[in-house]
């Protein structure tokens, strides 16, 4: 094999990072899309968890981590100012985003959103929890804005912490479109998503593909 291929999910917000990483660091892959309901024996194969994103490099290396794959596309384009210009209190702080978006933001979004799954009368208390979350980084781009500095989460520069929330912050708008885009007191978080919502990348990075098949012709994205 001599290319990338990334294993993804068109919906999925950790898939939906790593596709980003890789097409803003200009990393060709061939994009497989997988069924979830009925996953290719290939992605199987290589990967225990079998979950998406899995991504398997032209040497082999299989990095089923979403985080690590953006990761390994950064430092592969020497984009490291994305992880904080070797200042190690920035970085610490992106790492810190990232950490409380990926555990307490994402267990309360599953919960408010898929709420027929979990308990649905503790749903409102999750939402409000998200919410929580989100109202505090609208504060840090309040912050910045204030300066006239651009809407980025760690020191007005896009950093990893942009590339890696915003796909689930995506996914708590999906849920409550009316009440998030009325909602004022997060009028610089809307600001920032809207960023990224009508980047030139966007609607490559969202487009709809069909389930891979080996009958199919390879596609390619980066």
């Amino acid at each position: 094999m001599k290319h990338n291929i990334l294993y993804s999910f068109r919906r999925c917000p950790y898939a939906i990072r790593a596709r980003w990483a890789l097409l803003n660091t200009n990393q060709p892959v061939e994009l497989r899309e997988v069924e979830l309901k009925n996953k290719p024996i290939e992605l199987i194969q290589i990967s225990k968890k079998a979950t998406v994103p899995v991504l398997k490099t032209s040497l082999n290396k299989v990095i089923d981590e979403s985080l690590e794959i953006m990761i390994w596309s950064i430092k592969r384009s020497n984009m490291n100012e994305l992880f904080g210009d070797k200042n190690n209190d920035i970085s610490k702080e992106i790492l810190s985003l990232i950490e409380i978006n990926d555990n307490a933001f994402k267990y309360h979004l599953d919960r408010f959103k898929y709420a027929s799954r979990f308990n649905i009368e503790e749903s409102e208390t999750h939402r409000s929890e998200a919410m929580k979350i989100l109202l505090s980084l609208n504060n840090r781009l309040k912050v910045y804005s204030n300066e006239g500095k651009p809407l980025f989460l760690v020191d007005a520069k896009e950093s990893l912490a942009d590339w890696a929330i915003w796909p689930f912050v995506r996914q708590f708008r999906i849920a409550d479109t009316i009440n998030f885009d009325q909602n004022y007191e997060i009028q610089y978080l809307r600001c920032w998503l809207n960023y990224f919502f009508t980047h030139e990348k966007y609607p490559i990075v969202m487009k709809k593909n069909e389930p891979w098949s080996k009958k199919n012709e390879p596609l390619f994205i980066g």
